[in-house]
């Protein structure tokens, strides 16, 4: 009895065609499985990419580029700064007179450094 959802012809040359024509299907297959999963095990091999640095100090335009403002990583206010430890920041906040919490961002809020 033929099988109605895949109808095959008759004749033994035609089927010989498709029977090989499935051969190189599937060692396409097979190569293209290979492949992934040797870039999956080289995706779990490398290394995660460091943390954002939670902290950032922002540096003056001019010849004594001094810390000018400390900001969380959230801040969108700039892109004129360096990434920075907490220790860091705590330190320009508490040693530069002339450097300032971002007022957006609030580090001084993060650090404590606020009552309340």
């Amino acid at each position: 009895m033929p099988d109605p959802l895949l109808p095959l012809p008759p004749a033994l040359d035609q089927l010989l065609v498709i029977r090989r024509w499935l051969e190189l299907t599937l060692d396409r297959v097979d190569e293209r499985i290979g492949a992934v999963r040797a870039e999956e095990e080289a995706r779990a091999r490398r290394r995660p990419p460091p943390a954002p640095p939670q902290w950032w100090i922002e540096y003056g335009i001019g010849v004594s580029r001094r810390p000018d403002r400390v900001h969380t990583e959230a801040c969108k206010i700039t892109n004129r700064g360096k990434p920075a430890t907490r220790e860091a920041v705590l330190e320009v906040l508490r040693a530069v007179p002339s450097a300032i919490s971002c007022p957006l961002c609030r580090p001084d809020s993060e650090l404590g450094l606020l009552d309340g």
